[in-house]
């Protein structure tokens, strides 16, 4: 038997270091805590952070992977922003795939976590009123998303996995910027959408999620977003 050298301990703190540093900082980005435009210094990150500047640099470069960092030499890593285009290109892509599950439950006749919707629209009405940002697009992003889990399709949970950091990001990070715009017409949406489900009304549900798009793009059009 080989002696432990203890090299197996040590990488294996090193990638829990990582692990905590890449969440913790995905985690600031997404609530916005750090707005885009911001510049980041991988020696604060580590005094924050409590921990050397590795672990800080590989979460950094997972972070730029995802496109929501960037490195800039010699002066820092700056929080990327997230364009209307790109942002627009994901919700027509949530909103697709939810029209989409919901043209299949009926087809299949499938059921549809109802009690999950529900709680979802509770907390980001909550969330609304306590101006939790962050948390009420957690909850409505939760909400669209159960609909399209309840067709158990794993590769559509996928996509939207990949688009629910950016997505949030853009929406948390806009709403800290210009508070004087408000998700009122998204949550009446939602609660269109619940009600509708909730007495099988498939038909009044997918024009509800349809509106969802239609009314942001609109929005994003009329301000010059797009």
């Amino acid at each position: 038997m080989e002696p432990n050298n203890g090299k197996g301990i040590v990488s294996d703190m090193s990638s829990s270091l990582e692990s905590r540093a890449y969440q913790e900082l995905r985690r600031r980005i997404i609530s916005a805590e750090y707005l885009p435009g911001a510049l980041l210094s991988e020696n604060d990150l580590a005094e924050q952070l409590q921990m050397s500047r590795t672990p800080i640099r590989a979460a950094i470069n997972l972070l730029m992977t995802e496109g929501f960092v960037e490195s800039l030499r010699g002066r820092g890593v700056l929080v990327k922003d997230i364009s209307f285009r790109e942002y627009g290109e994901m919700l027509e892509t949530f909103i697709s795939l939810q029209i989409y599950a919901l043209d299949t439950i009926g087809r299949r006749a499938l059921p549809l976590d109802l009690e999950a919707l529900g709680k979802y629209l509770v907390k980001s009405e909550e969330a609304m009123v306590t101006m939790d940002i962050p948390a009420y697009y957690d909850n409505s992003f939760s909400f669209g998303e159960t609909i399209v889990g309840a067709i158990h399709n794993d590769h559509m949970m996928k996509v939207l996995s990949q688009i629910r950091g950016k997505y949030m990001f853009k929406m948390v990070s806009f709403r800290k910027m210009y508070p004087q715009y408000k998700p009122h017409k998204s949550q009446e949406s939602n609660r269109l959408i619940y009600e509708a489900l909730s007495r099988g009304d498939l038909a009044t549900a997918k024009s509800a999620v349809l509106e969802i798009y239609t009314s942001s793009y609109e929005q994003m059009k009329l301000r010059g977003m797009m």
